[in-house]
């Protein structure tokens, strides 16, 4: 199986993508930002990989299933798959040829926005982290309601308007109220989505402690009383992928974000990020994205 591998999306507000290999003329095929073309290779989107970013998963047909932090999901039309920044996730698709989905992709600050705006969506998203659920499923209509949404958005990208307009911030405000309003949509569940409680607890560890030097698969297996070689085998079996590699794609995206900041020096982002020292920082970096910390910077720089 190929590792992870971080796929960043830049803070222009949001992007659409959407997959239809069926009718693959349809304009919503276009990708309405500079970094679309990070989305260009399909075969990325199906392997491990996280995102800087908040993404909808709208999934419309196809056979799929969907795995995201250690819970697996068959999903049908209807779901919605609200994937969290960095969070760790691919899609399983049997048949290419009928998977058709819709990815709206959001930036952390363009999201904070829309969370200040509205106490309800709010409260529906502590809703949704506390039932553990990534995946909603929308009522028939309301479901189209959020379809119609987006496919305004892109008719109106399409004939030139920006994304940062007012006008487009705030239908994609009204597809998100859609989704998260928990009188019309409900937490996905099945047996394929059970977490066992006390894995779910070592996630929630791992994220509040992941700037910490000292993360360990030793302290950590001691924190939950097991036995470390078994901690280690349980780990790998519930995220598809051992501890270290986790916990190190974790820190690195992170890393990827505050590089692309620029308001700290690497070695300050490396140590901030939970590395014992800029030297495991660079090294961890290079393997992964193949170009040193301070290349990508420079790289960004011009791009954006």
């Amino acid at each position: 199986m190929k590792q992870p591998i971080l796929i960043p999306v830049v803070d222009q507000g949001f992007e659409i993508n959407y997959l239809n290999p069926k009718n693959q003329s349809n304009d919503w095929h276009k990708k309405f930002s500079d970094s679309a073309e990070m989305f260009s290779q399909l075969e990325s989107l199906f392997q491990l990989h996280m995102h800087d970013v908040l993404e909808i998963l709208i999934f419309l047909d196809g056979e799929c299933e969907f795995f995201c932090e250690g819970k697996t999901y068959h999903l049908k039309r209807g779901d919605v798959v609200v994937i969290p920044p960095y969070a760790v996730h691919r899609a399983i698709v049997r048949d290419i040829d009928s998977y058709e989905r819709i990815i709206v992709s959001i930036s952390e600050d363009l999201m904070a926005d829309f969370v200040s705006s509205s106490t309800a969506m709010k409260e529906s998203i502590i809703l949704q982290k506390t039932q553990g659920s990534y995946v909603l499923h929308l009522h028939s209509q309301n479901f189209q309601d959020a379809i119609s949404l987006v496919d305004e958005i892109v008719n109106r990208l399409n004939n030139g308007q920006k994304a940062y307009s007012f006008a487009l911030h705030y239908q994609l405000f009204q597809m998100l109220q859609v989704i998260y309003n928990p009188e019309i949509s409900k937490p996905n569940l099945s047996k394929k989505d059970e977490l066992d409680i006390r894995f779910a607890s070592v996630l929630d560890y791992i994220e509040s402690h992941l700037t910490e030097s000292d993360l360990s698969l030793d302290n950590v297996s001691n924190h939950f009383h097991l036995n470390k070689y078994y901690f280690s085998h349980y780990f790998k079996k519930n995220m598809n992928l051992p501890f270290y590699r986790y916990v190190s794609l974790k820190r690195l995206s992170y890393a990827v974000t505050m590089i692309k900041q620029n308001k700290n020096s690497m070695e300050k982002i490396a140590l901030d990020c939970g590395f014992p020292d800029y030297s495991s920082f660079y090294r961890l970096f290079k393997k992964e994205y193949n170009l040193s910390p301070k290349k990508f910077q420079k790289e960004y720089k011009i791009m954006y």
